[in-house]
């Protein structure tokens, strides 16, 4: 599957911290903040400039040595959570998968 961010979606850093805080455009879909660790920081930044999720696959497995079964498991199920919390979009199949 691969995913956008919602338009209206403003992702910061407040006090060290990353947060994806949703505008009056996406506050029907996502009315919460949400805190972001720094791993996943970085993967919302490289779906915003659109990267591959090949891409976002090896970044993390390289940080975290772990298998690619397990990276891939790991990103789409926290994928699969931002998109039914509102705020990314599905924007279908995968053709690299």
């Amino acid at each position: 599957m691969t995913y956008k961010p919602r338009p209206g979606i403003l992702f910061t850093k407040i006090c060290n911290t990353h947060v994806l805080i949703p505008n009056r455009e996406a506050q029907q879909y996502c009315p919460r903040i949400l805190r972001l660790p720094l791993l996943w920081a970085a993967t919302w930044e490289a779906l915003e400039k659109d990267k591959p999720m090949e891409d976002i696959y090896r970044f993390h497995q390289i940080l975290t040595k772990k298998s690619d079964e397990e990276i891939r498991t790991k990103v789409d199920g926290f994928l699969a959570q931002l998109c039914e919390q509102g705020f990314l979009i599905a924007t279908g199949e995968d053709d690299a998968s």
